[in-house]
């Protein structure tokens, strides 16, 4: 990954685009690492598993570092963390589902979609209810729950 990131355009875009075409090429790689950890069985392999995610995650958001400014939602770093978490959980779908992007030209074109999923994401404000919701207490009934925004059903939220 890091050799995709070092390769890539310098921008917001480029990291996107370098960090899904290097996880989904992963995902679809049977010689690496990650298809060995989604099979991986016994003592150790759940922490190897845990420790392999974390340092992917970690990496996206230093990578995207240099251009946080450009990021547009109202907390660039959850951004960031939300994008890191939603890459990797697409590029795992498109290993287990039925007909996956198979061959080089059509993973190279849903890493792309990827990407650019991720920056229309990055790069639009909250705008409408979600807006008003980012901002003060949590509405009657849902308390002081940490996360609140992000679990309770819309209709609960809407004012």
């Amino acid at each position: 990954m890091a050799e995709r990131r070092k390769a890539a355009e310098p921008s917001l875009s480029g990291v996107m685009d370098a960090y899904a075409h290097a996880l989904l090429q992963s995902f679809a790689d049977s010689s690496n690492l990650f298809p060995e950890l989604l099979r991986a069985r016994g003592p150790g392999s759940l922490d190897r598993g845990a420790r392999t995610i974390t340092e992917i995650h970690r990496l996206l958001p230093e990578a995207a570092t240099p251009d946080k400014d450009q990021i547009r939602r109202s907390d660039p770093q959850r951004a960031l963390d939300t994008t890191a978490r939603a890459i990797p959980g697409a590029c795992f779908h498109n290993s287990v589902r039925p007909a996956p992007a198979d061959g080089e030209t059509a993973r190279r074109r849903y890493a792309d979609e990827l990407g650019d999923i991720a920056i229309a994401y990055l790069l639009t404000r909250p705008t409408g209810h979600r807006a008003r919701l980012m901002q003060g207490p949590a509405p009657a009934g849902l308390g002081g729950a940490v996360g609140w925004r992000s679990r309770a059903p819309v209709s609960r939220l809407a004012p």
